[in-house]
């Protein structure tokens, strides 16, 4: 009797536990689609503003009075950057994580539309390139979105990063063309 009570209640408990299991494997499951929306948002946003200040850049250069070599040599140096950071980039997503890597994305992309926003010069609107190095908000977004999906999901859902991309192009270039003919 003693022996069928005890099997019991190893049953029971097994229950409980695969049940506790299914429970927090659903959390996990939602708590997995909430951030890769976030991903989705951050790659969205990211894009946006950096197809905005393609509208508004050479409208900025002209004014502060480069000349058509100087505005290409101000984007080439943000290519380069970009092409440079970007190996660091993912070195550093490696060693530190991808919240990490995301966080610092963001801040370096702050950084560089607030300094190009208070460019009154010709060297800072060049400094303000700088943080571009480690602006790279959408292979971040994508980092996020392969290591937190299965393979059978992860060509749905990086195809669904195409999305964003299409969205931050469209939307960013209508917003920066009406903030340069708008308000100059």
């Amino acid at each position: 009797m003693n022996a069928k009570a005890s099997s019991g209640g190893e049953e029971e408990a097994s229950g409980m536990r695969s049940e506790t299991l299914g429970e927090s494997s659903h959390l996990g499951e939602a708590k997995r689609r909430q951030v890769i929306l976030v991903a989705y948002l951050i790659a969205t946003l990211d894009l946006t503003f950096l197809f905005m200040q393609f509208g508004v850049m050479p409208y900025l250069a002209k004014s502060l009075g480069l000349d058509s070599v100087g505005f290409g040599y101000l984007q080439t140096t943000f290519g380069v950057l970009q092409l440079v950071g970007g190996p660091i980039f993912g070195r550093f997503a490696d060693q530190f994580g991808t919240r990490a890597a995301l966080i610092l994305s963001c801040a370096c992309a702050s950084a560089f539309f607030l300094l190009m926003s208070i460019s009154t010069s010709t060297p800072l609107l060049f400094l303000s390139r700088l943080p571009a190095v480690f602006m790279h908000g959408l292979p971040g977004a994508q980092k996020v979105i392969t290591d937190m999906t299965t393979p059978s999901q992860r060509a749905d859902a990086l195809g669904k990063m195409g999305l964003c991309f299409g969205i931050g192009i469209i939307v960013g270039s209508a917003l920066g063309g009406v903030l340069s003919t708008k308000f100059g």
